[in-house]
């Protein structure tokens, strides 16, 4: 089992936590390098002097939207005057405004084994990144990890997760109770504390094995709401065979229908409708 990468901010950097934190812990740091430390502009003489190729990664495009195939037509024709529409405000725009700078291409170098202070006793991988944008600029920083066995691209991925684990820290004291103590007792202030990070454990074992993990950044309320949606199922029957499906799941079923059934589906729907609406006639005698 791999251990797990943490990423640290630079300001709680220090050479002796980081040096336990590997040796007796197995838990390896991630953390981006300030920029006037002597020690990153060794590594940045180190990565000019190599003769290692640099490794360059290309943000991706971003996805072109694509129409649902059984869109109606007057749905098709509104949405693509919207798309004309925002498209010609947003050339006006950039005809005013100069258009923000982005990120062109990314260019890295990993520079192994280094030790950046005395109080360090475990090796680092520094991975040095120059970032090029639109208007010609290029900045330079650099990350530093104890993982040996990581790419410069997945020390850089790694890294963007910070933003997600903070996030996850923000849920845990804001919406899972952990930060209204009961009690002045130490005792029971760190029972509150486990119990509460161990449900929050529980509950994301549970995410991930219901393959729910979209559901992380949710408060614990939404998704007790999004996991009690699941509970209702929709039953089909159709010429001898039975499909169990959520509401979700039908009503993209229904919306996907083309003209001629989806229409029937409406009538008949009407009709059962109409039929609750009218009361009751009463039974017919039989003498």
């Amino acid at each position: 089992m791999k251990p797990l990468c943490r990423a640290r901010h630079k300001g709680f950097i220090d050479g002796k936590t980081i040096t336990h934190l590997k040796r007796d812990l197995c838990i390896d740091s991630l953390f981006p390098l300030k920029k006037k430390m002597l020690d990153l502009d060794d590594a940045w003489v180190l990565a000019e002097e190599d003769q290692e190729p640099w490794v360059e990664w290309t943000p991706p495009e971003p996805f072109p939207l694509n129409h649902p195939p059984q869109r109606p037509e007057a749905v098709r024709r509104r949405e693509e005057k919207r798309q004309r529409t925002l498209a010609e405000k947003k050339a006006e725009k950039e005809q005013q405004e100069p258009p923000k700078p982005h990120l062109v291409k990314v260019e890295l170098k990993a520079i192994r084994e280094m030790r950046l202070w005395e109080n360090l006793q475990v090796l680092l991988t520094v991975v040095v990144m120059r970032e090029h944008f639109s208007d010609g600029e290029v900045q330079k920083w650099a990350l530093a990890t104890t993982r040996e066995d990581l790419a410069p691209l997945e020390v850089r991925n790694w890294y963007h997760e910070r933003t997600q684990i903070e996030e996850q820290h923000r849920q845990v004291k804001l919406f899972w109770d952990l930060e209204k103590f009961r009690s002045r007792s130490l005792s029971l202030i760190r029972t509150q504390v486990v119990f509460v990070l161990l449900a929050y454990s529980l509950f994301q074992a549970f995410l991930k094995k219901r393959e729910r993990g979209e559901l992380n950044e949710r408060t614990r309320c939404r998704i007790v709401n999004e996991l009690h949606c699941e509970d209702d199922k929709n039953v089909l029957y159709s010429r001898g065979k039975v499909a169990c499906l959520t509401p979700l799941e039908h009503q993209e079923l229904l919306l996907t229908l083309t003209e001629r059934p989806r229409r029937k589906i409406l009538k008949k729907t009407r009709e059962l409708r109409q039929r609750r609406l009218l009361p009751e006639l009463p039974e017919r005698p039989t003498n």
